[in-house]
């Protein structure tokens, strides 16, 4: 299943990533720069049904070399980071 975010916030700053997500077409693995950070939580965490704290973290990336949509990508995939300024 792909990843996908209940909430998300634009990054403001160029954060280039790279990752170890393999493109889905062509080679190598994705990386080129962060538009989004979100995060998604687990469906009716607290007793009340109000979603409950952040199970996971993604950036929604840009990838340089790809031919398709920006990916979401887990924080465990990611293997590189900087800031550009």
């Amino acid at each position: 299943m792909e990843h996908h975010a209940d909430f998300a916030v634009a990054v403001t700053q160029r954060l280039w990533l790279e990752t170890s997500v393999p493109r889905a077409v062509g080679h190598g693995t994705v990386r080129g720069y962060a538009i989004a950070l979100g995060w998604w939580v687990e469906p009716n965490v607290n007793d009340d049904g109000t979603p409950g704290e952040a199970t996971g973290t993604l950036y929604l990336i840009v990838d340089v070399e790809g031919h398709g949509p920006p990916v979401w990508v887990a924080q465990g995939n990611i293997t590189h980071s900087r800031l550009d300024n």
